[in-house]
């Protein structure tokens, strides 16, 4: 058995040996035609096999990935595919905050993220300084902006 629960050995045991006592008890009912007694407790092992399973898979378990999660983080589990953002879903993101008109904060921060981006990643200086110059117009006194102010004063 592969996946995440592949190491709960008593929850196996426990399906093995309800599930091996709901057959015996419902061998020995039909064999023992005369008391039903035995069907009784065949039903009630069926019941408590398909509750404890069902108990498992929709209450502890879940609960136990929560508290793992909360406990150790989640470092333990990797994150599905696709949850993670790529480059390009960054920068389009971040450009999408500057062309729809965040906030002030949100559009000098994106500015900021796509001119490292542009400059170190894409090595895109030209681009980068775009970007620098298209917020510094909307935002010439903001503090976040001022190494930027020296840079395009001096050029």
């Amino acid at each position: 058995m592969q996946g995440p629960y592949s190491q709960l050995r008593v929850a196996t045991a426990v399906r093995g040996i309800f599930g091996t006592a709901t057959l015996v008890t419902f061998l020995v009912a039909v064999l023992v035609k005369e008391d039903p007694r035995w069907f009784v407790v065949s039903g009630t092992c069926g019941l408590i096999w398909w509750g404890w399973d069902l108990l498992l898979e929709h209450v502890f378990l879940p609960i136990g990935d929560w508290l793992m999660s909360v406990f150790a983080g989640a470092a333990l589990t990797s994150p599905p595919a696709g949850a993670r953002p790529n480059l390009e879903d960054t920068i389009r993101f971040l450009e999408h905050h500057l062309e729809h008109g965040a906030s002030p904060r949100v559009e000098i921060n994106a500015a900021i993220r796509l001119e490292e981006i542009y400059r170190t990643v894409k090595k895109d200086p030209e681009r980068a300084r775009r970007v620098v110059d298209l917020v510094l117009q909307r935002y010439p006194d903001a503090p976040k902006l001022k190494r930027f102010r020296k840079i395009s004063d001096s050029s």
